[in-house]
């Protein structure tokens, strides 16, 4: 009879992590809302916990392009880098995070709706320093990620704070 060994190593990792997932219907064709949510310049508007953004590499936003990201988290401030590792115009975008406190991947998926656009995010993340907190740290990151879609939502039906590239 072979007994194999459980994966401790695995299981430590998938305790870590937590994945989120929210959408949205935004009544703005597609286009308009891929290119708002991909312009760096723009996240901060609408995602609260971000204070800087930026690209690191070299020429246009697009499939392998780099860059740093400082947030604010329950009062901790969270420095990270990244790829983006898909870039699909006005269907997909998705980066992982390459170092950092937290590490994982986030994905955004755009789907056309009869002139109004279906904004999927979603994500997986190791925790990091926040794992003990698992339950009370994913409840907060979802409640965040609600209200930031929610604040999108508003900004481009609304046409407030636009900035497009």
């Amino acid at each position: 009879m072979l007994f194999t060994l459980p994966n401790i190593a695995g299981a430590k990792k998938d305790f870590l992590m937590i994945k989120v997932e929210n959408s949205v219907v935004i009544k703005q064709p597609v286009g308009r809302v891929f290119e708002f949510v991909t312009n760096l310049n723009n996240n901060a508007k609408w995602q609260t916990d971000i204070l800087e953004l930026a690209k690191t590499s070299e020429g246009p936003f697009e499939l392998g392009s780099t860059y740093r990201c400082v947030n604010l988290f329950m009062g901790k401030r969270i420095e990270t880098e990244g790829v983006i590792t898909e870039y699909v115009p006005d269907l997909a975008c998705a980066l992982r995070i390459t170092s950092g406190s937290v590490t994982g991947e986030s994905s955004f998926f755009f789907n056309a709706m009869n002139g109004a656009t279906k904004f999927t995010t979603a994500a997986e993340l190791d925790l990091g320093l926040f794992s003990l907190g698992k339950i009370i740290v994913k409840r907060k990151i979802y409640a965040q990620l609600k209200n930031d879609m929610l604040k999108l939502k508003d900004i481009l039906e609304k046409g407030k704070n636009l900035l497009l590239p």
